[in-house]
């Protein structure tokens, strides 16, 4: 591939439909692509919101992974640990989509 040709991107690893959890480990989703030039990773909800970072909940890394970290039982949140979420890529040419990223958190029995 030459570094005058543009492509759109292309999932290397697109994430799985569902995700579960316990609140005592957390979770890490990974997401990535590839295209010319290179695409940007970016975690939106079902509804197409932009996904924000919840310091000690939830943070989106710069290397596209989504990350859920280990929370106490009574900091559960169902719009965080009990959503759809979607990994888009995107570059000057296109935009893709993953699919529905069901993410679901449980309780660990001890804590």
């Amino acid at each position: 591939m030459s570094f005058s040709e543009h492509r759109a991107p292309t999932f290397t690893i697109e994430p799985p439909n569902k995700v579960m959890f316990l609140n005592s480990s957390g979770e890490s989703v990974h997401c990535a692509a590839l295209g010319n030039p290179r695409p940007s990773i970016s975690w939106v909800l079902a509804d197409g919101t932009a996904v924000q970072d919840l310091p000690g909940l939830r943070l989106a890394l710069a290397n596209g992974t989504l990350l859920f970290l280990p929370f106490m039982a009574e900091s559960y949140r169902q719009d965080i640990h009990a959503s759809t979420y979607r990994c888009v890529a995107s570059n000057l040419v296109g935009k893709i989509s993953s699919r529905d990223i069901r993410i679901r958190a449980g309780k660990s029995r001890i804590q």
